[in-house]
């Protein structure tokens, strides 16, 4: 059965202060030229074992992270949030040069998601909610080219947001147990053509008041505007700890 805490007022809290994604990245970005003309792409290709292998390394060129979301209820509606920020650098290689080019790739990345829920099915074991909202994404590249022993910075930064769609639910499998999901897509051509982000977690309802979880998460997005590109994905195994007050 699934521990529930409301309070006096008819809300309920579910917080996550902190969440763990170790996410890998695939993709391309692009930047406007110093010249004009676009930069790039410069291929991200980084897995999640390759952070785990080098962890030394990569924390190295973790500059900043923070990741958290939570849920405030009332009866059949809520909001749901959830901030994902990753300051971090990898090397990449241009492509289509006909010159021996490589790329240094520096970024940092945030995504701010704030969506409305609306309970559409409840029993005791489990009950699914519809989303809808907005996904705001801020991402800042530095690109520096290495070309016959030479060093070029280029820099760039765009700040869009996209509509989101969606729903998330929870099935209880035992009395503490329980195996929960989201999945959600946008973008429409609004700014991005599109985003989309699942996750898939089993959780440990440690007491009335606190949840632990662990699972997969992949999200991505295919944005251009102008010489700027990100048209990456993110994906890897994401823990965490969520409050009930």
């Amino acid at each position: 059965m699934e521990y529930q805490v409301t309070t006096e007022s008819g809300f309920e809290f579910n917080i996550v202060p902190f969440y763990l994604w170790l996410p890998g990245y695939n993709g391309s970005v692009a930047l406007e030229g110093p010249l004009g003309g676009q930069v790039g792409p410069a291929k991200i290709d980084l897995t999640p074992i390759d952070i785990l292998s080098n962890l030394g390394d990569f924390l190295d060129a973790l500059d900043g992270l923070y990741m958290g979301s939570g849920e405030v209820r009332y009866g059949k509606v809520g909001l749901v949030y959830d901030i994902f920020y990753l300051d971090v650098s990898s090397t990449a290689e241009i492509e289509g040069s006909a010159l021996p080019v490589n790329a240094d790739v520096g970024f940092s990345q945030v995504m701010a998601t704030v969506l409305g829920s609306y309970r559409v099915l409840e029993s005791d074991t489990m009950h699914v909610d519809l989303l809808g909202g907005i996904r705001i994404q801020d991402i800042d590249i530095s690109i520096d080219l290495n070309i016959l022993d030479q060093t070029l910075p280029v820099t760039g930064d765009s700040t869009w947001v996209d509509p989101i769609f969606g729903a998330k639910g929870r099935m209880q499998l035992s009395e503490n147990w329980y195996a929960s999901g989201t999945a959600l897509v946008g973008g429409f051509g609004v700014s991005s053509d599109i985003v989309w982000d699942v996750s898939a977690n089993l959780g440990y309802q440690w007491n009335n008041w606190l949840d632990l979880y662990a699972g997969f998460r992949g999200a991505g997005t295919d944005y251009k505007s102008g010489n700027f590109v990100w048209d990456v994905t993110q994906y890897g195994p994401v823990m965490g700890g969520m409050i009930r007050f």
